[in-house]
């Protein structure tokens, strides 16, 4: 099975969880421009962080340019500060784009301090969701 784990580049949080969930999927981490659509994917797993007022234009557009041709599933984690309103209109986008979005997401809480360290909780928390889906994803091939 194929699992690719994506990141928008600005998000240096999002980018470690990636990297982490990655790792535990057994394949590599990688920002979003570094993404290949015409190569088929099994699983597709975007991450991205909430900012307060920010429009994340580099990660609707790569949406917008999802196929669900080349992509079989897509599951989505974010982290966020206060509120997390951006996961439902990311979710609203890949459904609007008719993409096999998997029902469950992946939201924590990140530390308003940057320590370049992710809590363990947030970091388990990962790993037992990429766990989950890859499962699911297995279930049906």
């Amino acid at each position: 099975m194929k699992v690719q784990v994506v990141y928008t580049a600005h998000c240096k949080d999002a980018k470690l969880l990636a990297e982490d969930m990655a790792r535990y999927a057994r394949t590599y981490a990688k920002p979003i421009s570094d993404f290949c659509f015409d190569e088929d994917i099994d699983l597709l797993v975007i991450g991205f962080e909430e900012y307060p007022c920010l429009k994340d234009k580099e990660l609707e557009d790569f949406i917008l340019h999802l196929s669900r041709q080349h992509i079989h599933n897509l599951a989505l984690f974010n982290l966020f500060c206060f509120k997390n309103k951006q996961m439902d209109k990311v979710i609203q986008l890949c459904q609007k784009q008719d993409l096999p979005l998997m029902r469950e997401t992946y939201s924590c809480k990140k530390s308003l301090k940057s320590k370049m360290v992710l809590d363990d909780d947030v970091i388990s928390g990962g790993r037992i969701y990429i766990e989950d889906m890859v499962n699911i994803c297995n279930h049906y091939y």
